[in-house]
């Protein structure tokens, strides 16, 4: 295996590592949480950004033709800028139950990693299911509910 499968393994499955860690502790150590889920999106951050460098896709992303990798370099692109992000969301986050928050934003950045960056179409349809199972944790969390996808019983609307 090389580097560069190591590196997308590494990407993938060190925050599922680091959530079920998070899951682990409970809520004993909730600066320990804070300084594993920042140090795990700065590492995936540096991981996107060497993957970037070593399939060269700064030289590729112009070119046409069969030797473009435009959305393999967007992803890891977008997999940096996604986990530069987290990492701020993470030493900013206030309020209760900072342990879920911490594991659901691992959990996002894991899928997001799988989605993207994964060379096998069933991983990646395996994380596609994981990001929406997150978005959907976060939406209950919130409190926004998706009437979207329900049927609605038509007994509702009349006023008897």
């Amino acid at each position: 295996m090389t580097i560069d499968t190591w590196l997308r393994i590494v990407a993938i499955g060190l925050p599922l590592i680091g959530a079920l860690t998070i899951w682990r502790w409970g809520d004993k150590f909730l600066h320990a949480q804070r300084w594993l889920a920042v140090s795990i999106f700065g590492l995936i951050g540096l991981i996107a950004l060497s993957l970037f460098v070593l399939n060269k896709n700064y030289a590729c992303i112009y070119l046409f033709g069969r030797q473009h990798c435009l959305f393999d370099g967007l992803a890891i692109l977008s997999l940096l800028l996604l986990n530069l992000v987290l990492a701020r969301a993470s030493v900013v986050l206030r309020g209760e139950n900072r342990g879920y928050n911490y594991i659901l934003l691992l959990l996002l950045s894991s899928a997001w990693a799988g989605m993207g960056i994964a060379n096998n179409l069933f991983i990646s349809l395996i994380f596609l299911y994981l990001f929406f199972f997150v978005i959907n944790r976060w939406f209950k969390k919130e409190g926004i509910r998706g009437g979207f996808l329900k049927l609605r019983d038509d007994y509702e609307d009349d006023q008897k």
